[in-house]
Formats: C-alpha cells, sequence, structure tokens
C-alpha cells in the first residue's frame, strides 16, 4: 500500500512538472494579450531585411548547429543513464524542461516591454520597390508586404503594414517613414506618409 502511495505521489509530481510550467507560459501569453488589447491601439511594424536579398539556403548553417547539438545531447544523456541511472537523467530532464518554460516566459515579457517603450526616430524619407498582399495568417493579421529603399541605406528593407491605405501603392511611390527604435532591440514602423508629387 505504501509502494502504491509513493507511486501516485511520483505521478502528481510528474504530472504538475510536465503541465505547471506549460500553464505558466499560456497564462504569461494570455495576460500579455489582454493588456495589449486595453492599450490604446498604435501601429508598431517590424522594420527587416527584405527576405529576397537574403541567402535561401541561409537557414541550413543554424539547422546543421540545431541538429548537432540535439544529437550531442541525447549521446550525453544515453551514457549518463547507462552511468547512473534513470533518476538523475530525469531530474535533468525535468530542470531543463522547466528552464525552458522559464525562458519562454521572459522573451513573451521582454517582446511586450520592447514594443511598450519604443524610441521615436527622425522620420526618413523612402521608396516603394514593391508590394503585394499578405493573407492573414496565425502569425499575423495580414496587410500590405512593402519592400522599401530607405534614404541613406543601401540595405533593402521590408515592412507588413496593415494599414489598408498601403495596398494602392506601388513601385516608385515615395513615402515618408515614421519609426521608432525598441526599449532593447528592433526597428519597428509606427506611420507611413505618402508624398504626393506636385
Amino acid at each position: 500500500m505504501g509502494s502504491l502511495t509513493r507511486t501516485d505521489a511520483a505521478r502528481r509530481r510528474t504530472a504538475w512538472l510536465l503541465f505547471a510550467p506549460l500553464a505558466a507560459v499560456v497564462g504569461v501569453r494570455w495576460v500579455l494579450a489582454w493588456l495589449e488589447d486595453r492599450a490604446t491601439p498604435s501601429p508598431a511594424w517590424p522594420l527587416a531585411p527584405f527576405v529576397g536579398t537574403q541567402d535561401p539556403l541561409g537557414w541550413l548553417h543554424p539547422l546543421g548547429w540545431g541538429v548537432g547539438v540535439a544529437l550531442a545531447l541525447l549521446g550525453l544523456g544515453w551514457a549518463a543513464w547507462r552511468c547512473f541511472g534513470a533518476r538523475p537523467v530525469r531530474r535533468v530532464l525535468g530542470a531543463a524542461w522547466v528552464l525552458a518554460c522559464l525562458a519562454a516566459c521572459a522573451a513573451q515579457i521582454g517582446r511586450h516591454v520592447n514594443l511598450r517603450a519604443l524610441q521615436p526616430q527622425p522620420p526618413v524619407l523612402a521608396e516603394v520597390l514593391g508590394s503585394r498582399a499578405q493573407p492573414p495568417s496565425l502569425r499575423s493579421v495580414g496587410g500590405t508586404l512593402l519592400v522599401l529603399r530607405l534614404q541613406g541605406e543601401d540595405a533593402v528593407q521590408q515592412v507588413l503594414a496593415e494599414d489598408p491605405a498601403t495596398a494602392q501603392w506601388r513601385a516608385g511611390q515615395r513615402l515618408r517613414v515614421h519609426w521608432a527604435t525598441g526599449r532593447a532591440t528592433g526597428r519597428y514602423v509606427t506611420g507611413l506618409e505618402p508624398i504626393i508629387a506636385p
């Protein structure tokens, strides 16, 4: 009977260890979404290098490193299992799981704080090099993907603008781009103003 009780307690601990950290990640996401819904909406569209100028095979290098690290960790785990038994390996895996969930919570909070403390910068002139409609997806509400050449920058940039007015802009359109930097990292477009030729 005592053995059965210890087994039940171990199962409960395992269930808590598996689901409580994940619940914390979901809870933080829900609270941050609630806070964003209560805040006054203001555009903050990420300004990023145009994907068409990036190496299409650039993802292979980080993927190779990721696979290599995963295989190395699996090998270390197997060796530790054979040398020390299952219990220490399970404890290390449990601690890694909790740390991963805490890191996910911290990343969500960091992103929220980064966007809530934008630092406005002087507007810059830009030219639209191309545009296309982007339908809504699980990651964004969609809008118009604008490819821009900013004055004073060689690298072509892109921004996904959610303003419906941007759908009619074509290559050659001149813009005044209002932008800001995040509190820690990133550049964000806060407004796009077309320049009408006289």
